[in-house]
This record gives structure tokens, sequence and C-alpha cells, in this order.
């Protein structure tokens, strides 16, 4: 029986023509005008502002440390780089890699992972949603081969557009289900390389709770496993923006000697330990948007609804950071 054909949705078809529309604008432009939407966005009511109500309330109750005013600049400035990012990817998606790579104008750890490509042991690559994050892949994708873990999007046309793009320089996506483990498991087998997104909420209860920023979240023991079975070398990668979206340096960073306990709960401690810190590294360049706080050991949490609003305005009167015992859960 023949495929029924896909035919995109409106917003499927807006997204699209956005993508192109961005892609034949200069670089420049465009990351400026995402990030003027994503400034503009986080002055609307935080009842209607979901993305900067989200990207608040995980500053607040990440660094409690900080008053209301200091939380709000925070936070509005990582909307602002969010935005960047978010406008970016045209680029990114649409136009040869090369001109994405030729942004990247620093690379710091690059002897140390060829040095275990080099090795008879596979390498885990533990990734994060930091600035341009879509760069390191193809920066690492000619160095051997790699299997990156991705969520499929529902649009197809988006999810081809992306998958040639991350592909381009020679790694292999897979998604983040059985078919992906499986993928993954083979690959460790064969002594290559995985990439897994380490700051990535998923969705299975079997996974643990484990600490991040002080707070009892669900875990993905996917790295644990791949480590406890196969011993490769482990490497956290990222990158920041320096001085605007042409001067992008990426770090490779290996990971500390307790990931590779065999413990899970020590080696997924030592995993979130490292990606706060190396959030903390460039707080503004982090993707608060993401709902990482939302599955908890209590279970899932409604601390990025609109019923947060009062709270968020009650600290606001106060002037002083969120505590996650007041707010609904």
């Amino acid at each position: 029986m023949p495929d029924t054909p896909h035919h995109p949705s409106t917003e499927e078809r807006a997204i699209l023509f956005a993508l192109r529309l961005f892609s034949r604008l200069p670089l420049g432009l465009v990351t400026r005008f995402g990030a003027a939407i994503a400034w503009l966005i986080s002055w609307f009511p935080l009842r209607y502002a979901s993305a900067y109500r989200v990207t608040l309330v995980n500053i607040m109750l990440c660094y409690p440390e900080l008053s209301y005013r200091e939380a709000t600049r925070r936070a509005r400035a990582a909307l602002t780089e969010t935005g960047r990012t978010l406008a970016e990817f045209a680029h990114v998606w649409t136009r040869p890699a090369s001109e994405s790579l030729a942004r990247i104008t620093s690379v710091k750890g690059m002897e140390a992972l060829r040095a275990a490509y080099a090795s008879d042991r596979p390498v885990l690559l533990l990734t994060l949603h930091q600035s341009s994050w879509e760069l390191p892949n193809l920066l690492i994708g000619p160095e051997g081969p790699m299997q990156v873990f991705y969520q499929p999007d529902d649009s197809a046309a988006l999810n081809d557009i992306v998958t040639r793009a991350r592909e381009s320089t020679g790694s292999t996506l897979v998604p983040a289900d059985a078919r992906g483990i499986k993928a993954a498991v083979a690959a460790m087998g064969r002594a290559e390389t995985v990439a897994i997104l380490s700051d990535h909420t998923p969705k299975g209860r079997n996974n643990p709770i484990i600490p991040l920023f002080g707070y009892p979240v669900r875990t993905s023991n996917l790295p644990h496993k791949l480590i406890k079975r196969y011993q490769p070398h482990i490497f956290f990668v990222g990158c920041h923006r320096r001085n605007g979206p042409r001067d992008i340096e990426v770090y490779i960073e290996p990971a500390p000697e307790d990931a590779y306990s065999e413990d899970e709960t020590t080696c997924l401690t030592a995993i979130n330990r490292t990606l706060a810190m190396l959030i903390s590294r460039y707080p503004a360049q982090y993707h608060w948007v993401y709902k990482r706080l939302r599955y908890m050991d209590t279970g899932k949490q409604q601390i990025y609804q609109k019923a947060v609003v009062p709270y968020l305005k009650q600290a606001r009167r106060e002037d002083r950071s969120l505590r996650l015992s007041d707010l609904p859960r």
C-alpha cells in the first residue's frame, strides 16, 4: 500500500518559509533580529511570555543568591542569547557547513580528543544546549565515525533539512529511542564515538533521580550504562560566543574521574555536577527555556505554569529569589 503523501500544515509552511528567508539574509542581521524579538518577549506580562517565565524561574531556582532584579537581568540576557541561537539555525541548517565552521575561531582540547580517537577504546561525548550548540557536531564530525542522539521534530520536511545539515561533515544522527540506543551500543562495540545531550530530560520513569543545581531531577541513565559496559573515554563538549556570532570558541574537556564509576549514582552525580559547572561558566548563553527541572523525586512539577506568576510577583516585591518550597508542585 503506498505511503500517504505528507501535506505540510500552515505552521510548518510558515517555519520553512522563515527558514528560507533568514538563510538569505546576512548572519549578523539575522541574529540581531532574533535577539531583538526575544528581548521584546521578555517585557511581555509573565502570564503570556512563557519562554521568559520559564527562563526566569530556572535562573531564580538555580541561582538563589541572586536578587529578583539581578535574576531578571540575567534572564533577559539569556533569552536574548537564545533568540540569537535560534535565528542562526537558518544559516547552520541551510548553508554550506564550511560557512558555519569558519565562525569557530578557537578550539580547546582537540588534541586530547584525537588521542582518544587513536586508542582502542570508544569515546563518549556529553554535550549541552549552550550558545551555538550546532557547531561542535560539525567540527568533530570529520574526526571519525560518530553516532549523535537527537529528538526528531514533528515536521518531516524540517527533519530532513536538519538531518542533512547535521550529518554533512560525517556524523550520523540516531533518534533518542530504542533504535538509537541499539545503534549507540553497536557503535561502542566498534570502538567508535557516541554523542549524547547531557542536559536532556528522559521520559522513562526507570531513570534515576540525581541532583542538578541542588535539585533531585530525573536524569538519563544511558550514559552510565554505556560507561559501565564499554569504559569509553568521556569528554564534555560545548561552545560559547566571545564577540558575536563569528567568534565562537569550542571546548572539549575530559570528564572527572567519578564519571567513570561503576556506581550509577556516583557516575551521574559527577556528570550533573560538571554540567552545572559548564552552564555557570557562561550562564547567559545557556538555553534556560528548557524545562529541565520539571521531573523531580516528587513527580512532574508545575513550576513553569501560569500559576507561578503570583509567586514571581511576590519575589519582585521583596527583591528576592524563589524558593521551591513556596511554589505549586
